[in-house]
């Protein structure tokens, strides 16, 4: 046999087998969803809630300084992220435009907090799971625990209240 017969012949034998491989493991495994982070969503969303309910409401406009948001300022702006970033994650992104973030009482705040924490949670256990995705989840998560600490903060700081213990 020619050597040029015998390369084709061998390069056929590699090709065909490089597809049976590759049909062989197009079997359709089950979709990942974020199910597992269930618990973890919920616990975030009852503490938050927690956080907010503890605070008296005449404390909601409490500051630890002049440079800082009330603690019903840092309220609605986790509230109003997790609007935004679930807009973001959605695909139909919201122009970030909080306007005054002390508007709300603390009534209507663990309303808005609550609806959108359940808007979120829903959102994430109702995508299928990828990487992009999980790094706007951990992205989201974080900010809200940088301003959810915030807040437990301002219990101390306001004549040393005790903040509800973390779950």
């Amino acid at each position: 046999m020619k050597k040029s017969n015998v390369l084709a012949l061998s390069l056929a034998i590699i090709g065909l087998s490089l597809f049976a491989i590759a049909m062989d493991n197009q079997t359709e495994e089950p979709k990942k969803n974020y199910e597992y982070l269930a618990q973890e969503l919920e616990n975030a969303k009852s503490y938050t809630i927690e956080v907010i309910e503890g605070m008296p409401e005449e404390d909601f406009t409490f500051k630890p300084g002049t440079e800082m948001r009330t603690f019903g300022a840092q309220a609605f702006h986790i509230a109003y992220s997790l609007e935004w970033f679930t807009a973001q994650m959605k695909g139909s992104p919201i122009q970030w435009a909080p306007g005054d973030e002390d508007r709300m009482s603390k009534d209507e705040l663990i309303e808005y907090a609550t609806k959108q924490l359940d808007e979120f949670i829903e959102l994430v256990k109702n995508t299928e799971e990828n990487g992009a995705f999980t790094a706007r989840i951990i992205s989201t998560l974080r900010h809200n625990s940088h301003h959810r600490g915030q807040m437990v903060a301002y219990y101390r700081a306001n004549d040393n209240m005790t903040p509800p213990s973390y779950k």
